[in-house]
């Protein structure tokens, strides 16, 4: 499992999708009763992307830069990381219970909220002045109890504070989360339309927000 980026290249299409999937057994009985049970809280996320074009002509190498990020994991063995476009911010507010100072990240999806696992913590311009006293380097308005993280998110998606937040102080956290993505297959198909130009018409990866792959 490495933390490699999957390259972002020009040549991807608007034709990105994403379909979550969930794990559910379910028995019927002879009179048409069901009895079903889950198997995961969270899906697994089948994503499907093309690259129009990839370009192996005047200084660029698109087509070697994928090709060899495929190699490199050995088809659907090892998995990666991936920056969906348009699909990798999050802003969360966790509340302090007095008790815990570890607290898990999680990104919302209208009132649903999916554990993230992979994240960069995002820089804030605010003139404030940082808080010596903390390890995490954090700082606070005086005029309210929400603390603003900057830096120190693990990249496990926790925060680890040096001391619990108390009963209902909230701690905002906003950065850039990462899917954990491996290949869905272990072959991978370009096609040569023009000389030095080339297009993969189907890229499909299998991921998760946590470590599921």
């Amino acid at each position: 499992m490495s933390d490699v980026l999957f390259p972002e290249l020009p040549g991807l299409e608007w034709d990105l999708s994403k379909k979550p999937i969930f794990n559910t057994k379910i028995m019927e009985s002879v009179n048409g009763r069901e009895l079903r049970a889950s198997y995961q809280a969270v899906p697994k996320y089948e994503i499907s992307l093309s690259f129009g074009f990839l370009r192996e002509s005047k200084g660029r190498n698109e087509l070697q830069q994928l090709e060899s990020f495929f190699l490199e994991r050995r088809g659907a063995f090892d998995s990666f990381l991936y920056k969906m476009p348009d699909d990798n911010q999050f802003t969360c507010i966790v509340v302090g219970d007095g008790q815990s100072n570890r607290l898990q990240l999680f990104k919302n999806i209208g009132e649903h909220q999916e554990p993230i696992s992979h994240t960069k913590p995002q820089a804030s311009e605010d003139p404030l002045m940082w808080n010596s006293s903390s390890s995490k380097k954090m700082w606070s308005t005086s005029q309210t109890d929400m603390w603003h993280l900057l830096y120190g998110i693990g990249k496990d998606g926790f925060v680890d504070l040096p001391t619990p937040l108390a009963l209902g102080q909230q701690l905002t956290v906003s950065g850039t989360f990462y899917y954990r993505c491996r290949f869905k297959e272990d072959s991978q198909e370009y096609s040569n339309f023009m000389h030095k130009l080339w297009k993969a018409g189907k890229v499909e990866l299998i991921g998760s927000l946590g470590n599921k792959v």
